[in-house]
């Protein structure tokens, strides 16, 4: 049982990374792409605010992941 516990926490952890990864990358593409732009229907007053709530997002799905992946054994 805890080896399976194990298995999913790094494979949610692993999804947790790569999700905050995309979620940066989608900051970057909304600061430098203005067919992004266009195509998510940002203003400019909004860049920062969307920028803003991309990389906390990004930050803390990181976060989560990495402290998954690296979950140490429990005696329970």
């Amino acid at each position: 049982m805890a080896k399976a516990r194990k298995v999913v926490s790094r494979l949610v952890g692993g999804i947790q990374c790569g999700l905050g990864g995309l979620a940066w990358t989608l900051a970057y593409l909304v600061y430098a792409s203005q067919p992004m732009r266009d195509a998510l229907a940002i203003t400019y007053e909004e860049i920062a605010l969307y920028m803003f709530l991309l990389l906390v997002f990004g930050m803390f799905s990181i976060l989560s992941g990495l402290i998954l992946v690296r979950e140490k054994e429990s005696g329970i």
